[in-house]
């Protein structure tokens, strides 16, 4: 069988796309995605960078089928397709399959997860509320593989998420989204809030993923770390626009947008300074 012409079936295609907030309680109207354009092929790793602000948020959630909760968006120009759909005309049917193949990490995650439910049923329920039969002891065999590539024992998985520092909560949300091996992974964020020895884990739990899976990932991230271990290209937004684009190890070098190379400063300055937990 001959390979799949990626550049002609890519995972996400977007097309002028712009999206907009709706005015609403006395504010106005606001365009949050202004004229975005690009193509995210089947297999390959893309980041995007840019300010608080930038847009990056709305883009991914829209992406990743989550855009009907509120804050509601609405497409004001250009297309967009994801795994084939066309999210425009994207009715219930259409996003509920869709979002079987779209794993999404929202930013802050792991301060979401839901609190009744221990560890292990937390990773269950995506595979529980989708599927009636599956291979217990397969899906066993991968979430103690997940476990020990995130440096967690087995025996967090009858803790609860109050039981867990803030790191440990986010490697089981990263964990969480990919339960479903999704063929595009949507990830905003995926170390926020990790301590710089438990961000390489997460790294891996990545790579991991994608070499078992062949999928398409899309990496919002400011861990310049990540994003040169994983990534191939990069985009980068500012004010909802995209101002850059282009192979990660050229776009900060040779980028003419000096938003562009002020990130690029800024990013390697800080390398990620927040307070973290393990």
């Amino acid at each position: 069988m001959s390979e799949p012409n990626r550049a002609a079936d890519p995972a996400v295609l977007l097309s002028d796309l712009s999206l907009t907030y709706p005015a609403h309680a006395g504010t106005t109207a606001f365009c949050a995605v202004d004229g975005a354009s690009f193509a995210l092929g089947r297999g390959e790793v893309l980041g995007v960078l840019g300010e608080s602000g930038s847009g990056k948020s709305t883009l991914t959630r829209f992406l990743a089928a989550r855009g009907d909760r509120p804050p509601r968006m609405r497409v004001t120009g250009g297309d967009a397709r994801v795994l084939d759909a066309e999210m425009r005309r994207l009715g219930r049917r259409a996003r509920n399959r869709l979002t079987a193949h779209v794993g999404y990490l929202a930013q802050e995650a792991g301060a979401t997860l839901p609190p009744e439910l221990n560890v292990g049923d937390i990773l269950m329920r995506p595979i529980t509320e989708r599927m009636k039969r599956f291979d217990r002891e397969q899906l066993g065999r991968e979430i103690t593989e997940m476990m020990e590539i995130v440096a967690l024992p087995l025996s967090k998985l009858q803790e609860y998420p109050y039981e867990l520092s803030k790191g440990q909560r986010q490697r089981v949300a990263v964990m969480r989204s990919l339960m479903l091996a999704p063929s595009l992974l949507i990830a905003d964020e995926p170390t926020l809030g990790v301590d710089a020895n438990n961000r390489p884990r997460i790294v891996e739990l990545l790579r991991w993923f994608r070499e078992r899976s062949g999928a398409s990932l899309m990496l919002v991230s400011h861990d310049i770390a990540l994003l040169e271990a994983l990534v191939e290209n990069v985009l980068v937004m500012q004010q909802g626009r995209l101002v850059g684009a282009g192979d990660i190890n050229e776009i900060f070098r040779r980028a003419d947008h000096d938003y562009v190379q002020q990130l690029a400063i800024a990013l390697r300055a800080t390398a990620y300074d927040e307070v973290a937990e393990a």
